[in-house]
């Protein structure tokens, strides 16, 4: 589980991380800043281990070396965590049956221990027997509100840590569909929830749309006022775009500064203009520094539209919509298309 940072460590994680990304020659594209931030928070050992392993080997960091360490090391850790977790419950449950099997001893212990105080009860005890009798009942009635109660406590502090695994579970779940930039999903969690939202518009007969945007010259942003301002601007998108959606719409963030919008019930008449009101309501927004509010310019974004058919694949549903995409960039960017 993530170790908590302080203000201080995010900002020298940050500088660590940037320098880092410059040294080896690297854009500062989403899986290589999460290795590189990993790295320089120190909290991931196997990934600084296999980090250090590839430096000493003088090769350099293409996509396809960056894209292994993220899926191995960061990716895969989001699986690890639950099974830690899943681990922890076996290991509940086991004391739990323990708990169970100790009491159901003390218990028969009791029962065979009352039964021979029962056979004790003859008609020539004297008053001193009886005396005996009295106080060894009232020993084994004790010693089974003891157990009990022990039971009963051991049960309610295994219903708290189940309600914390399962917290826990699903906070990991989320995480790894979750893009830790901009909050929104990620290609993960889209992936996910596409098939089922084309799984539902078949079994429903509903339209459903989708929508690809990209942003508008978004290096030279980064070239121009540094990554943090590219990074903020990535965030404005990813608010921008979720509270212009309704309920059963999704967001995500699928690539550097790629992102879908999957429109379900939304004929593809809907999602032209739904992406024609995006359009718009970033042609109006004027970004500025947030330290001394000077304007930074206005940023736009490219639309590609598309209608999901009977005949479609999840593949030719994204590939159209890519198309669509790129005819918006060919056509002068800032713009709406659909196919």
């Amino acid at each position: 589980m993530p170790l908590e940072e302080t203000i201080d460590d995010s900002r020298k994680n940050l500088r660590l991380t940037l320098e880092l990304i410059s040294q080896h020659g690297l854009t500062a594209e989403p899986l290589t800043y999460s290795i590189w931030y990993e790295y320089a928070s120190g909290k991931n050992a196997d990934l600084n281990a296999a980090i250090d392993r590839h430096l000493e080997s003088k090769k350099s960091f293409t996509e396809e070396v960056i894209q292994k360490l993220f899926n191995q090391y960061i990716a895969e850790s989001q699986i690890k965590l639950t099974e830690v977790v899943r681990e922890e419950l076996k290991k509940l449950f086991a004391e739990i049956i323990e708990a169970i099997k100790a009491t159901s001893q003390h218990f028969s212990e009791s029962e065979n221990q009352l039964e021979n105080i029962n056979q004790a009860l003859l008609p020539n005890l004297t008053e001193a027997d009886v005396d005996l009798l009295v106080e060894q009942i009232k020993h084994e009635i004790k010693r089974l509100e003891s157990t009990s109660s022990s039971l009963k406590e051991q049960l309610q502090q295994a219903t708290r840590e189940i309600d914390q695994l399962k917290s826990k579970m699903a906070q990991y779940r989320n995480e790894a569909f979750i893009d830790p930039l901009t909050r929104i999903d990620n290609r993960r969690g889209f992936e996910e929830k596409l098939e089922s939202v084309i799984d539902e518009s078949k079994s429903d007969k509903t339209p459903l749309c989708l929508i690809m945007a990209d942003i508008d010259h978004f290096k030279q942003i980064n070239d121009t006022h540094g990554h943090l301002v590219g990074d903020n601007v990535l965030r404005v998108v990813a608010a921008t775009m979720k509270n212009a959606i309704r309920g059963k719409d999704l967001v995500a963030r699928i690539g550097g500064e790629e992102f879908a919008v999957l429109l379900p019930d939304t004929p593809f008449e809907g999602g032209l203009k739904v992406a024609k009101n995006l359009q718009h309501t970033f042609e109006c927004i004027d970004l500025k520094r947030k330290n001394n509010r000077e304007s930074l310019g206005k940023i736009s974004l490219s639309f590609g539209v598309t209608a999901f058919r009977k005949d479609d694949t999840v593949e030719r549903f994204l590939q159209r919509a890519d198309e669509a995409l790129y005819h918006s960039k060919k056509a002068g960017r800032n713009r709406v298309s659909g196919l």
